[in-house]
């Protein structure tokens, strides 16, 4: 079964703009909607969709994401552990700290990162998945 982490663009558009996600992203969404695949909403990307809620950036928020997991089965919260800890410490070149959260979650646990940011998909760090 394929494995994903999703990073905050994707969470994002996988709720409110699906068209605006790459072809492999959508292709790989889909699978998880029906139970082909999981994917791993990161604790990281859950509070950031949270505070770009309340800058007003995003209309969507917690809720929603919530509301996601529950429709998906193969959609899953993860929580943040010592493992991406240890990933977090070794990764002290990715200056943003969301991003280099949701890389080490990515990393903790094998799995590709569904990511519009090209900065990561060119790190080489983990398998990422869009276009």
């Amino acid at each position: 079964m394929a494995s994903y982490v999703l990073d905050t663009h994707a969470c994002v558009y996988s709720l409110s703009a699906p068209r605006k996600l790459g072809p492999k992203a959508r292709n790989a969404l889909l699978s998880v909607e029906a139970g082909g695949s999981e994917a791993w909403i990161p604790a990281a990307v859950a509070a950031e969709v949270v505070l770009l809620r309340e800058l007003g950036r995003i209309n969507i928020g917690l809720s929603h994401v919530k509301t996601a997991m529950e429709a998906a089965p193969g959609l899953r919260f993860l929580p943040m552990d010592l493992r991406q800890l240890d990933e977090f410490a070794a990764l002290g070149t990715i200056r943003d700290p969301f991003d280099r959260l949701i890389v080490s979650a990515s990393r903790a646990v094998g799995a590709r990162l569904i990511t519009k940011d090209d900065s990561l998909q060119e790190l080489g760090l983990v398998q990422t998945v869009w276009s």
